[in-house]
């Protein structure tokens, strides 16, 4: 499996982030794939709720592997909250194509902490329909990091299959704190977040 495509007679719509269209055989199948990233300049197009100091944008202390941004989203010393929705019709994708059996849905997410603090993150993906019913949803809430961890960094990923007809959007949501409450910015620094759509075309 890889990622969804246009019909050939339509262009590429812009996107609010970037976009990889990949052409790929595996196993014999004719496959193609799309690629959302979710941009680290800044908050635009995010719906934000926090407490603390909000989020901030800053330079990432570990390298994230194949971002296209080595920045990140840090969070303050009380839950900060973020939500993007994905339109994937609006993004080029028809219905007869996210109604046919033949996609997946990969998300992924990076976080990780600065070495003088330790914090926690959760993840919240929900799959929806026309109305913003949720159809499927997957959740992660992992150990939180420790102080004094060498600027550590993780990923979490989730595959969605057998996916039910009527999907329309994607809910995307994170939220990071530190655990040593400080002021400032010292919580769970988020990058490199992006859904996937993979689909077998034959």
């Amino acid at each position: 499996f890889r990622n969804c495509i246009f019909k050939p007679q339509d262009t590429p719509p812009p996107l609010w982030g970037s976009l990889k269209l990949n052409k790929t055989r595996f196993r014999d199948f004719l496959v193609f794939s799309r690629f959302f990233f979710f941009r680290t300049e800044g908050l635009w197009k995010w719906m934000v709720k926090h407490s603390g100091n909000s989020w901030v944008v800053e330079v990432n202390r570990s390298t994230v592997p194949g971002a296209p941004s080595q920045t990140c989203f840090v969070s303050s010393f009380s839950w900060c909250r973020k939500k993007q929705v994905l339109d994937l019709e609006e993004e080029g994708l028809w219905p007869e194509l996210l109604d046919s059996g033949k996609i997946e849905i990969c998300v992924s997410d990076w976080w990780g902490a600065r070495h003088d603090s330790g914090c926690m993150y959760r993840l919240l993906v929900q799959l929806l329909d026309a109305n913003q019913t949720v159809l499927d949803k997957f959740s992660a809430m992992p150990v939180p990091i420790q102080q004094w961890n060498n600027n550590v960094c993780f990923q979490v990923t989730h595959v969605f299959s057998d996916i039910k007809i009527g999907v329309r959007f994607v809910s995307f949501e994170h939220w990071g704190q530190d655990t040593q409450f400080w002021a400032g910015h010292y919580g769970a620094r988020v990058t490199n977040s992006s859904v996937v759509v993979r689909a077998r075309l034959s």
